[in-house]
């Protein structure tokens, strides 16, 4: 095993790796500089993703050589796809120079593993995660695997490769992959800090590089891009004086121009060749070709290319320092403004261990329970709360109240009513006898006109309940991004439920009342004795009369004699008939008995007096009421 795979209590010596070389160029002072800058974008991560950390990011096509790249950089063994893809989420690989060996891997804050024993496992648990992620499938997720790696060999170098430009989608790949890989890519690279490290194959033409092809969408004047030409062996006879064009910016030009690297083939992998050795052979490439000779020792071979990735990104770092203060400070003070509008001065704790924030994210949980039971139930003793559920809820009710007594018929419209209904009804039954249809008919109009101010109070209730909610959630949760959207969408969700089951509930009462009209009720018979009393009183109230006699109709006829009934019946009919005369006189000799007619709509007027004449015949059979004579 090489020395560089030794576990983190080894130590490496300049002899044992000649990529120490590239080390030897990098001044110890910009350590510290990397270092604040990994842990503002570790702070920053889940929180506000907008700030401008500088870094360099890795685009390139499948099989572009991008992975053989950092290989190159870190001297790591990174996975390899074959048919399937390499990188399937954004890896942050951030590489320190020490003595020892150490390597850690981390996705979204939560740590992995720890003091991965050697190099050549790295890969491995790199697989494991990202299939974790994507579930064992050709697809591309957004959460990002962060590896940590210090050892001898090391560029002080931070690089965050993305996933690989994907042109055409195999059988194995996901369709929707080419788009989330090109949100990620708008994602990094529209940020200014961001220096773009574009893969390019040189065998292929740079016009058609889809690396390039971003690189001028987020570029386009090439101030913060650099191009590395990848698999300079692989080129075509006769093709090197047009890729040597390319690196002369005389193609498409670059501020920071092209560098050429060798890295290890397919076949060197299979052949166990390890990364020093693959070093090795790319600088004799280099110096025995007779047409890349020419090119700078210093743009060509990884080695040189890490040596200016990091100065390019110290040089970027110290440029944007004073835009990246500024911004932390604008965001600083903006948290500052939300905790002292929470009540909170001190919130050093808070910011610096987790256990402050579980402990502050519990507070705020009670004490939106409390103030969700206060809006509820009402104000507590003590309490300030701004229009509570109960005040608005009476409010509510009282209108409710107004509304469905509104509904009650006039006496007018009553009586209306009452005829057409027996006009409609009438069957072989005398004229006269109120059927239990009529009531029915009379009830089905009532429930008719109460259903409307009964959907009215059940949707604002529903509105103003949810307003209570939506404002509670806003005022406890506005701080926290992920926490509220994850509570308002279980808001919404509930309240779509229960608001369909309201309505449910709703249409089945009223349904039950429309289909069985049922009176034989203590409020029914409680009202008629009241109707019975008050005619006892005032015994020419016209519709109190009406009621009290209509109630009692069945059995006056029943026990009446024959006779009385009879010579009732015959005045009623007598009267009835003549349509146009509104004065009758009861001494006036009455015609012959005839059939009793149906009422007309001009007889149905005179319904009254019927009743009035019925009433005093059968009157010594309810000794209780008084008689009237009053034909209303």
């Amino acid at each position: 095993m090489s020395t560089r795979h030794r576990t983190s209590t080894a130590s490496v010596s300049k002899s044992d790796h000649p990529a120490l070389a590239l080390n030897e160029s990098y001044d110890e002072e910009i350590v510290p500089l990397l270092t604040t800058i990994d842990q503002i974008r570790n702070r920053i991560a889940d929180i506000d993703t907008t700030i401008d950390v500088p870094a360099i990011v890795v685009i390139g096509e499948q099989s572009s050589g991008k992975s053989s790249v950092l290989e190159a950089l870190s001297s790591i063994p990174l996975p390899r796809g074959g048919q399937h893809m390499t990188t399937k989420c954004p890896l942050e690989l951030r590489m320190r120079r020490s003595s020892t060996w150490h390597a850690s891997l981390e996705c979204s804050g939560r740590l992995i593993r720890d003091n991965i024993p050697n190099a050549n496992d790295i890969g491995q648990y790199i697989n494991h995660e990202q299939n974790r992620l994507t579930n064992n499938r050709d697809q591309i997720s957004k959460q990002v695997l962060l590896l940590n790696v210090q050892a001898p060999w090391l560029p002080n170098l931070t690089l965050i490769d993305l996933p690989g430009i994907i042109q055409v989608t195999s059988k194995h790949q996901d369709s929707a992959s080419v788009n989330i890989i090109e949100e990620l890519i708008q994602e990094y690279l529209q940020k200014s800090s961001t220096i773009i490290l574009a893969i390019i194959q040189a065998c292929n033409d740079i016009e058609t590089s889809a690396a390039i092809k971003y690189a001028k969408i987020f570029d386009p004047d090439g101030e913060r891009t650099i191009g590395v030409l990848t698999k300079i062996d692989l080129v075509d006879r006769g093709a090197e004086q047009k890729l040597l064009e390319v690196f002369d910016n005389k193609r498409i030009p670059l501020k920071h121009g092209y560098s050429m690297v060798k890295c290890r083939t397919q076949e060197d992998i299979d052949n166990n060749i390890e990364l020093s050795e693959a070093l090795r052979k790319e600088e004799q490439f280099f110096s025995k070709s007779s047409k890349f000779q020419s090119v700078p020792i210093e743009r060509r071979g990884c080695p040189s290319l890490a040596r200016f990735l990091t100065h390019e990104l110290v040089r970027n770092i110290k440029q944007a320092l004073p835009r990246l203060i500024t911004d932390l400070r604008g965001k600083l003070s903006n948290v500052e403004q939300q905790f002292r509008h929470l009540g909170i001065d001190d919130y050093t704790q808070l910011l610096l261990t987790d256990e402050a924030r579980s402990r502050y994210l519990t507070d705020k949980l009670f004490t939106a329970m409390q103030s969700f039971r206060t809006e509820i139930h009402g104000v507590e003793e003590g309490a300030q709360v701004n229009n509570p559920l109960y005040a608005k809820r009476n409010e509510l009710n009282q209108q409710f109240y107004h509304d469905m007594h509104s509904c009650k018929f006039e006496n007018t419209k009553l009586i209306q009513l009452i005829k057409s209904a027996m006009i409609a009804t009438q069957g072989p039954e005398p004229s006269d006898y109120i059927l239990f249809r009529v009531t029915k008919t009379v009830c089905l109009n009532y429930i008719k006109a109460i259903r409307l101010p009964m959907e009215q109070y059940l949707s604002n209730m529903i509105e103003r309940t949810n307003n209570v909610i939506s404002n509670v959630i806003n005022q406890v949760f506005h701080i926290r991004p992920n926490l509220f959207n994850q509570i308002r969408l279980m808001h919404e969700n509930i309240e779509k439920q229960l608001k369909s089951e309201c309505h449910h509930e709703l249409e089945l009462m009223l349904e039950m009342e429309e289909s069985f009209v049922y009176a034989d009720n203590p409020i029914y018979k409680e009202t008629l004795k009241r109707t019975k009393r008050t005619h006892k009183q005032n015994p020419n109230d016209a519709l109190t009369k009406t009621i009290v006699q209509s109630a009692r109709i069945p059995y006056t006829i029943t026990n009446a004699s024959t006779n009385s009934i009879t010579t009732s019946l015959k005045r009623t009919n007598a009267a009835m008939s003549e349509d146009n005369d509104d004065d009758d006189d009861p001494d006036e000799e009455l015609s012959p008995p005839v059939k009793i007619s149906r009422p007309n709509n001009s007889s149905t007027n005179r319904l009254s007096t019927f009743w009035s004449n019925l009433w005093t015949t059968s009157r010594q059979d309810i000794p209780e009421y008084p008689t009237s004579d009053d034909n209303g």
